[in-house]
Protein backbone atom coordinates (compact mmCIF):
# COMPACT_ATOMS: atom_id res chain seq x y z
CA UNK A 1 0.00 0.00 0.00
CA UNK A 2 1.29 3.43 -0.95
CA UNK A 3 1.83 5.96 1.83
CA UNK A 4 -0.30 9.11 1.63
CA UNK A 5 2.09 12.03 2.02
CA UNK A 6 -0.55 14.72 1.63
CA UNK A 7 -0.88 17.26 4.40
CA UNK A 8 -4.57 18.01 3.67
CA UNK A 9 -7.54 15.88 2.64
CA UNK A 10 -8.41 16.09 -1.04
CA UNK A 11 -11.89 16.56 -2.53
CA UNK A 12 -12.37 14.87 -5.92
CA UNK A 13 -14.94 16.30 -8.34
CA UNK A 14 -17.07 14.06 -10.53
CA UNK A 15 -18.10 15.55 -12.85
CA UNK A 16 -15.08 17.83 -13.11
CA UNK A 17 -15.56 21.34 -11.72
CA UNK A 18 -15.24 24.48 -13.83
CA UNK A 19 -12.43 26.85 -12.93
CA UNK A 20 -10.03 29.35 -14.47
CA UNK A 21 -6.27 29.78 -14.48
CA UNK A 22 -4.04 32.73 -15.35
CA UNK A 23 -0.34 32.44 -16.22
CA UNK A 24 1.94 35.24 -14.98
CA UNK A 25 -1.05 37.50 -14.24
CA UNK A 26 -2.29 37.32 -17.85
CA UNK A 27 -5.82 36.64 -19.05
CA UNK A 28 -7.76 33.84 -17.39
CA UNK A 29 -8.68 30.76 -19.42
CA UNK A 30 -11.07 27.90 -18.51
CA UNK A 31 -9.87 24.61 -16.99
CA UNK A 32 -11.54 21.48 -15.61
CA UNK A 33 -10.69 20.92 -11.94
CA UNK A 34 -10.24 17.28 -10.92
CA UNK A 35 -9.51 17.80 -7.22
CA UNK A 36 -8.76 20.45 -4.60
CA UNK A 37 -7.22 20.39 -1.14
CA UNK A 38 -6.17 23.21 1.16
CA UNK A 39 -2.65 22.71 -0.21
CA UNK A 40 -3.26 22.60 -3.94
CA UNK A 41 -5.36 21.33 -6.82
CA UNK A 42 -5.30 19.18 -9.92
CA UNK A 43 -6.75 20.30 -13.24
CA UNK A 44 -6.76 19.40 -16.91
CA UNK A 45 -6.31 21.77 -19.83
CA UNK A 46 -5.15 21.89 -23.44
CA UNK A 47 -2.97 24.90 -22.52
CA UNK A 48 0.80 24.51 -22.41
CA UNK A 49 2.13 25.54 -18.98
CA UNK A 50 5.74 25.12 -17.89
CA UNK A 51 6.77 23.25 -14.75
CA UNK A 52 7.20 25.61 -11.75
CA UNK A 53 5.28 28.34 -13.65
CA UNK A 54 3.52 30.79 -11.31
CA UNK A 55 -0.24 30.83 -11.86
CA UNK A 56 -3.46 32.17 -10.34
CA UNK A 57 -6.41 29.81 -9.84
CA UNK A 58 -10.01 31.01 -9.72
CA UNK A 59 -12.91 28.76 -8.69
CA UNK A 60 -16.09 28.70 -6.62
CA UNK A 61 -17.09 26.19 -3.94
CA UNK A 62 -20.62 26.44 -2.50
CA UNK A 63 -21.08 30.08 -3.54
CA UNK A 64 -17.69 31.12 -2.13
CA UNK A 65 -15.21 32.35 -4.75
CA UNK A 66 -11.46 31.88 -4.41
CA UNK A 67 -8.53 33.49 -6.21
CA UNK A 68 -5.35 31.71 -5.12
CA UNK A 69 -1.78 31.95 -6.35
CA UNK A 70 0.30 28.84 -6.82
CA UNK A 71 2.80 27.12 -9.08
CA UNK A 72 2.88 23.98 -11.23
CA UNK A 73 4.46 20.99 -9.45
CA UNK A 74 3.20 18.11 -11.63
CA UNK A 75 2.55 17.73 -15.34
CA UNK A 76 1.33 14.63 -17.22
CA UNK A 77 0.92 15.06 -20.98
CA UNK A 78 -1.80 13.12 -22.84
CA UNK A 79 -2.82 13.27 -26.52
CA UNK A 80 -5.46 16.03 -26.29
CA UNK A 81 -4.85 17.53 -22.86
CA UNK A 82 -2.41 17.83 -19.97
CA UNK A 83 -2.98 17.03 -16.29
CA UNK A 84 -1.45 19.61 -13.95
CA UNK A 85 -0.83 19.63 -10.22
CA UNK A 86 -0.65 22.99 -8.43
CA UNK A 87 0.80 23.80 -5.02
CA UNK A 88 -1.00 26.79 -3.52
CA UNK A 89 0.90 29.74 -2.02
CA UNK A 90 -1.61 31.49 0.26
CA UNK A 91 -1.99 33.04 3.68
CA UNK A 92 -3.49 31.24 6.68
CA UNK A 93 -6.81 33.11 6.44
CA UNK A 94 -7.41 31.97 2.85
CA UNK A 95 -6.23 28.42 3.64
CA UNK A 96 -8.68 28.22 6.56
CA UNK A 97 -11.57 29.52 4.43
CA UNK A 98 -10.80 26.99 1.68
CA UNK A 99 -10.48 24.14 4.19
CA UNK A 100 -13.83 25.10 5.73
CA UNK A 101 -15.61 25.21 2.34
CA UNK A 102 -14.13 21.86 1.31
CA UNK A 103 -15.41 20.35 4.58
CA UNK A 104 -18.90 21.76 3.94
CA UNK A 105 -18.80 20.45 0.38
CA UNK A 106 -17.88 16.94 1.56
CA UNK A 107 -20.66 16.95 4.18
CA UNK A 108 -23.25 18.07 1.62
CA UNK A 109 -22.07 15.46 -0.88
CA UNK A 110 -22.39 12.68 1.72
CA UNK A 111 -25.95 13.84 2.42
CA UNK A 112 -26.72 13.72 -1.32
CA UNK A 113 -26.78 17.48 -1.91
CA UNK A 114 -24.56 19.40 -4.32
Amino acid sequence: MRENRREFFRVEFEPLMEGEVSIQEGAFFPVKIDNISAGGMGFISAAKILMHEKIECRFTILDTSFLIKGFIVRKVIHNNYTEYGVKFAMNQKTASALFRQLNYYQIRRRKGKR
